[in-house]
């Protein structure tokens, strides 16, 4: 699912995936633990898919800490909530292009899928708050990378809907127990594009909405 903004430029990518559904690279993601990347070369199609699963490191430098590393993307925060714990995520090297074409000859040989692990490296990636508004604990994420995927038990039982959230398109997800609001913005002065998320549980579409419109 695609995320643009007013001028209808393509700002995130969102695939939101059953485990119902299964083909090679799904197999190969919902096996990926915390901290773990993957370099798929699909046979099929003859292209290089890079699967991660970002793991979380405790961030102990507080919140004014956190604002100023975070200063270059010009993210905005929630108002009105306390932060509860801080994570960060670092990201994993891309494959080089040697590394691909060994894969393609191997792939070509075997005719089979070939992967490869991924180095992780120390390049932060993104950040995760826990914060508690009044009586509700929930999550507020911000990353650099703005390709994504959310991996649901039954399509059919969730609620998946597009709205727009401050100008930009917007993707709930969301069933009786998880509700999550995805979207992304660019920054007013060096434009760079974050993707956002508020994750609650046992809450709803609309309360998820009220912390985006506290943001600042």
């Amino acid at each position: 699912m695609e995320m643009r903004n007013e001028e209808g430029e393509v700002l995130a990518i969102l695939n939101v995936d059953s485990s119902q559904e299964e083909n090679s690279i799904d197999r190969i993601v919902r096996q990926l633990q915390p901290g773990m990347g993957k370099g798929i070369y699909v046979a099929a199609d003859k292209k290089i898919s890079q699967q991660t699963n970002y793991g979380a490191v405790k961030w102990l430098g507080g919140v004014t800490g956190l604002k100023a590393k975070l200063s270059p993307w010009e993210p905005v925060f929630p108002a009105g909530a306390n932060v509860i714990d801080i994570q960060v995520y670092y990201g994993f090297d891309n494959l080089t292009e040697e590394e691909i074409d060994e894969m393609a000859r191997e792939s070509s040989e075997t005719g089979k899928d070939v992967v490869r692990d991924l180095k992780p490296n120390d390049t932060f990636v993104g950040v995760n708050l826990l914060y508690r508004k009044d009586e509700t604990v929930f999550q507020f994420r911000i990353f650099g990378t703005t390709k994504s995927r959310i991996q649901i038990p039954d399509v059919e039982k969730q609620t998946i809907e597009k709205l727009t959230i401050r100008s930009n398109e917007a993707v709930y997800v969301g069933d009786d127990e998880l509700q999550r609001l995805v979207w992304a913005e660019v920054g007013p002065t060096t434009g760079k594009a974050l993707q956002y998320e508020v994750v609650a549980e046992e809450s709803n579409r609309d309360w998820l909405i009220s912390i985006t419109e506290s943001l600042s």
